[in-house]
């Protein structure tokens, strides 16, 4: 599935221009969506999150990169913004990473600077994307669990927790010592407030984990085993087979 870019342009005199640079992409993961020279339309168009990617054409006598930047609010809820300047320019290049651009290049512009800049865009995206479906799965798993007052407190350290192991393997070891437990008393204290064991309940979130992933259509069994800590995809399929009844492969699909 290739990326989508959002081609945000200060005139459209500069079409024609650029129409030798973006025929690179034809064989790459990046494809441009959309084509606009209206700034208005633009931060209705980035603000939609129809486009993966911002690619905006910062020439005179508009400039529209700062003020686009600036309309589509901060860098958390906004798509990766490479800006293109018909020169060299430190004042607004400097402006324009202030307000969260990845990426600032000037014309004439090399195709593979061009490339190298998408890529460090897609590079950030597959992190937001990792990111987004492991909170997603963690907060799957622990609305199965049981809601009570009581167990409101308990809930609030088990989601502080899986938020924590966001970038490693959790194990009953780290989970008893982030609550403060040794190992045993804390395998029993879980399955007295949950009706599982821990073991149980992280499977479980791992399987779900796993399956947002592979349903995106941009992660690899390999990079989703390797994510959920599995020591090898073998082991994974096996593992996720008997939880789902099917394999990675055909959930992927």
């Amino acid at each position: 599935m290739k990326l989508q870019i959002l081609v945000a342009d200060s005139g459209e005199h500069t079409a024609r221009n650029l129409n030798s640079l973006f025929s690179v992409l034809e064989d790459t993961n990046y494809s441009i969506g959309k084509y606009t020279a209206n700034l208005n339309e633009a931060v209705s168009l980035v603000l939609s999150r129809q486009f993966d990617i911002l690619l905006c054409i910062n020439r005179a006598p508009e400039y529209i990169a700062a003020k686009l930047l600036r309309l589509t609010g901060g860098t958390e809820h906004r798509i990766p913004a490479i800006i293109i300047s018909e020169q060299d320019d430190s004042q607004r290049m400097r402006e324009c990473f202030l307000l969260g651009a990845i990426d600032f290049l000037s014309e004439p512009l090399p195709p593979e600077d061009l490339i190298t800049a998408l890529s460090r865009a897609a590079a950030m995206i597959h992190e937001q994307l990792i990111e987004s479906e492991y909170r997603a799965a963690a907060e799957q798993a622990l609305a199965a669990l049981p809601h009570t007052e009581e167990l409101q407190p308990v809930l609030d350290k088990l989601s502080a927790f899986l938020l924590k192991m966001e970038h490693q393997t959790a194990t009953v070891e780290l989970a008893a010592d982030y609550f403060g437990f040794n190992r045993d008393y804390f395998g029993r204290y879980f399955k007295g407030k949950f009706g599982m064991t821990f073991g149980d309940f992280y499977k479980s979130f791992q399987i779900s984990y796993a399956k947002r992933l592979l349903a995106t259509g941009q992660f690899k069994v390999l990079e989703v085993s390797r994510l959920l800590g599995f020591s090898t995809p073998d082991y994974f399929t096996r593992v996720f087979k008997k939880h789902t009844g099917s394999t990675p492969s055909a959930v992927k699909k």
